[in-house]
């Protein structure tokens, strides 16, 4: 077979390639299947700012209404926040050239007056006092996943001479608008105010939610904006909190995740009710009357056009005088001469619903970061090494979440708390170490302990805990965070139980030789050790 000619380099002997050959095929012009693909090339805000709204408004309806997705976010949720972050403080005492024992010290004694403040029980953390700090980031971080941002401001509260006047005040994120819904500019996109470099300077706030123009007194509130600068003061506090993922530079508000599977979601949502109408129906039994007299014939005998009432006083009428019967506790009519009764078998409207919600629901839960089985709440096909590694790639993604959002968050309010500390009095910095202004940073550095990694086999990821500790490639430190302990609290509580037991006459160190001899975990750490020297792994 003789090919096409073409004309040749004479340097290298192969054949020239036309110019307007595309290099990669997925850009072919020419390709029936690509032809009409045609997307546009848009900064980060011309794609995210006008559908905004809709993008946030369908995804909190589908949240309210569908149960896959109000179980993701729970999911993401449980996941990252859990019960709450505890907080860590980690003072970067190298830079601030203190020593390390003292380090220690403070943060022990910061850290029991933020819980003083976090976990109040009048919730003076919160400026609308409905929330302690737990609660507030679990509002925040719900926030995130269904408008993609966390909004919020720090006030600065007063109410009582004994509290701290540091109180966080959630903001819904679609008051964060243009005043008057004036067009985007350069300086303000999407209600932030920013100068030539990005920086966000000041947030522009309705003062109430547009939908509650309507309600007694909110008319003017509605339409009436308020402009939070981002910092104030010689020390740069922060006044406004603005939370998203900055997926590209540019980008002013965040994209909600939930856009990626907005619309497969929503049609199988109607696929689902459809076939659960489909089955009601089917599964409903239906009854056939069959008589050997033609149609006209019954009406004629039955008083002519008005053929069912008719007919059906003379079935009262039969009844009534022959008795009735019935089927499965119900009654039934009891039939003419020559009639038979014939039920219709129910049927299923979809024999493969099973495979298609299955694979839909696979799509799914790849578009939100979970695995199948999360979304799905089946195990029924899952082994343990599968679910062990969607467990794995789960995680990854939840422990992002928590560091890079929710930590972030945290931070940000823990920081405003220890300026006011510091400057009550409360927390007491050394004479030679730098002030906060100048060494915030370091000042504010911590670390939040949240709900550890869930566990398939607890026996399995104990024995994995205590090889690592063997070899030193952990610490206890590490082991205590992964269950949502502190290890200095762990050590002081495992030392009080020792010291009661031998009070009570029991020797703890004999009770720990018996644990090890069995492979069993060291209560609290997770970590066993051979009482002989030797690793029985």
């Amino acid at each position: 077979m003789s090919s096409a000619p073409a004309i040749l380099n004479p340097r290298t002997g192969a054949p020239f390639r036309m110019q307007n050959s595309p290099v990669h095929v997925g850009v072919d012009p020419h390709n029936p299947d690509l032809a009409s693909w045609n997307p546009v090339l848009r900064s980060p805000d011309s794609e995210i700012l006008p559908d905004w709204n809709d993008s946030v408004a369908r995804t909190r309806d589908l949240v309210r209404n569908h149960g896959i997705a109000s179980g993701a976010v729970q999911t993401h949720l449980d996941n990252v926040i859990g019960t709450g972050l505890r907080l860590s403080a980690k003072p970067d005492y190298k830079a601030l050239g203190l020593s390390e024992e003292w380090a220690d010290e403070w943060s022990r004694e910061v850290e029991g007056r933020w819980r003083l403040w976090a976990n109040d029980i009048d919730c003076y953390c919160d400026a609308s006092r409905r929330l302690n700090f737990s609660g507030l980031l679990a509002q925040a971080y719900r926030s995130y996943l269904e408008s993609a941002e966390i909004t919020a401001t720090l006030e600065w509260l007063p109410r009582r001479p004994d509290r701290y006047a540091t109180a966080v005040q959630m903001i819904q994120p679609d008051r964060l608008s243009n005043p008057h819904g004036v067009q985007d500019t350069a300086a303000l996109r999407g209600g932030v105010a920013q100068n030539r470099y990005g920086e966000p300077l000041a947030y522009f706030i309705r003062q109430a939610h547009e939908s509650e123009a309507g309600l007694l007194g909110e008319s003017e509130r509605a339409y009436t904006w308020v402009r939070v600068p981002a910092t104030v003061g010689p020390t740069g506090r922060r006044m406004f909190i603005h939370i998203y993922d900055m997926q590209q530079p540019g980008q002013s508000r965040g994209r909600v995740g939930f856009v990626s599977v907005l619309a497969k979601m929503r049609v199988f949502d109607r696929f689902e009710r459809a076939t659960l109408h489909a089955a009601i129906l089917n599964a409903m039994f239906a009854t056939v009357i069959e008589s050997e007299l033609p149609s006209y014939d019954v009406a004629d005998a039955l008083g002519g056009d008005n053929v069912m009432d008719g007919y059906v006083q003379a079935k009262k009428k039969w009844a009534k005088a022959n008795g009735g019967a019935s089927w499965d506790g119900a009654s039934i009519t009891h039939l003419l001469p020559n009639e038979k009764l014939r039920m219709l078998a129910a049927e299923h409207p979809s024999a493969n619903y099973s495979e298609f919600e299955s694979s839909t629901l696979r799509q799914i839960a790849a578009g939100l970061n979970l695995s199948y089985e999360q979304l799905s709440r089946d195990y029924s096909k899952t082994n343990y090494s599968s679910a062990q590694a969607a467990m794995l790639e789960a995680w990854k993604f939840f422990s992002g979440r928590r560091h890079h959002v929710a930590s972030r968050f945290a931070t940000q309010v823990y920081a405003a708390w220890l300026e006011e500390a510091i400057d009550r009095g409360d927390v007491k910095l050394p004479p030679q170490a730098p002030d906060f202004v100048t060494a915030k940073s370091a000042w504010c550095g911590a670390e939040w302990i949240g709900t550890p990694r869930g566990q398939i086999d607890d026996l399995k990821s104990n024995q994995a805990r205590r090889i690592k500790y063997a070899m030193h490639t952990t610490t206890l430190e590490q082991l205590c965070a992964e269950q949502q302990m502190d290890w200095r609290d762990v050590l002081d509580q495992r030392a009080r139980e020792e010291r009661y037991m031998r009070q009570i006459g029991l020797d703890p160190m004999k009770l720990l030789a018996e644990a090890n001899r069995k492979g069993e975990p060291s209560p609290g750490t997770g970590v066993a050790t051979d009482p002989d020297g030797k690793d029985e792994s």
